[in-house]
């Protein structure tokens, strides 16, 4: 089971043909829509490694861009036997990620939804995993959205490249979550919703 729960050789090889195209958008200095906006391969490590990690059935993800993140979040419900929810408003990015996960054999594992994710996340419920990583001034209404079950957990991207302190500073401040800021790629807000006592 181990073997399965991380990325392997063909999700990492079309992990580096997006995050490749992506860097060279960005040092033609292409206008902000025309670019891709996709998770760090590191980070997608990470975020497979701990979806699997706490066995997360039930996921949801803000803005799955061309599929960095759908493949490492889809890797994991691989593992465990879960399901994605990936919420993308536009529909051309939506369209390469469906391709490519097909070509990888994880459609199976996810339900792609085109639309703005504030008329798609009030029907979500025990949520195990979300990840944020949209539109930086939408994040506290998406997170308040989300229904996240006790032991659920919560991971928004960009924390430290785009200084997210509001973002910080409002989860930090509900009684009933822990949250850490961890340096890894752009910088990643992990806040876990406490088990009751």
């Amino acid at each position: 089971m181990i073997a399965r729960t991380l990325l392997g050789f063909r999700e990492r090889q079309e992990i580096d043909r997006l995050w490749t195209r992506k860097a060279r958008q960005d040092a033609d200095r292409l206008p902000q829509p025309e670019r891709h906006r996709n998770l760090e391969p590191v980070s997608a490590e990470f975020l497979c490694a701990l979806a699997a990690g706490i066995e997360a059935k039930n996921m949801v993800e803000i803005g799955g861009s061309s599929g960095i993140s759908t493949i490492a979040l889809a890797t994991a419900a691989r593992s465990v036997d879960g399901r994605l929810v990936s919420i993308e408003i536009e529909p051309q990015r939506q369209l390469e990620a469906r391709e490519t996960l097909a070509g990888l054999g994880l459609t199976s594992y996810v339900d792609f939804v085109l639309a703005d994710a504030a008329s798609v996340l009030p029907s979500l419920t025990e949520i195990q995993l979300a990840l944020i990583d949209c539109e930086k001034e939408d994040y506290i209404r998406f997170f308040d959205l989300l229904r996240v079950q006790a032991g659920g957990v919560v991971v928004a991207d960009n924390i430290l490249s785009h200084n997210l302190s509001d973002y910080v500073a409002y989860v930090r401040a509900r009684p009933d979550v822990e949250s850490i800021t961890l340096p890894i790629g752009q910088g990643l807000e992990i806040t876990r919703f406490r088990s009751p006592a």
